[in-house]
């Protein structure tokens, strides 16, 4: 059914500019929230932060989020919202997360290899430096 569903969609969703699917440009900044109820069900919000920024209520206490590619501002939009815990995929350096897309094409590039890695080498560089997703407890 997937497959199908892909196949008729993908056509059409392949030839959207990125604006219809993703937040982009000032549309990151505003914040309208929708679906309040099943913000308000759930303990651990999961997912990309824009889309977290773009549609979460005002008030988020006691969550935990997991997601990627935060700045300091965010941080504080997620404090200031009562996040218990975030949680990203990689860890902050210099006030911020990034992609982790972002650090497997400088492992890549650091690497030297001139070649993509593959997962056991993305793996043994990890932890030769010894990088590790960033915990960071908001709220008490």
């Amino acid at each position: 059914a997937v497959r199908r569903l892909t196949r008729v969609t993908m056509p059409v969703i392949g030839r959207m500019p990125i604006s219809v699917l993703y937040p982009t440009g000032s549309k990151q900044e505003t914040n309208t929230p929708k679906f309040a109820k099943e913000w308000a069900a759930a303990d651990l919000l999961a997912g990309d932060f824009l889309y977290m920024r773009k549609y979460a209520p005002e008030n988020l206490a006691g969550k935990t989020v997991v997601t990627n590619t935060t700045t300091a501002d965010d941080v504080e939009f997620l404090r200031g919202r009562g996040v218990q815990w975030l949680i990203t995929t990689t860890p902050r350096l210099d006030g911020r997360s990034f992609g982790t897309n972002a650090f497997e094409a400088a492992l890549t590039a650091a690497a030297g290899k001139g070649r993509p890695l593959t997962d056991t080498e993305i793996d043994d560089l990890i932890d030769e430096l010894e990088l590790r997703p960033a915990v960071e407890r908001l709220n008490p």
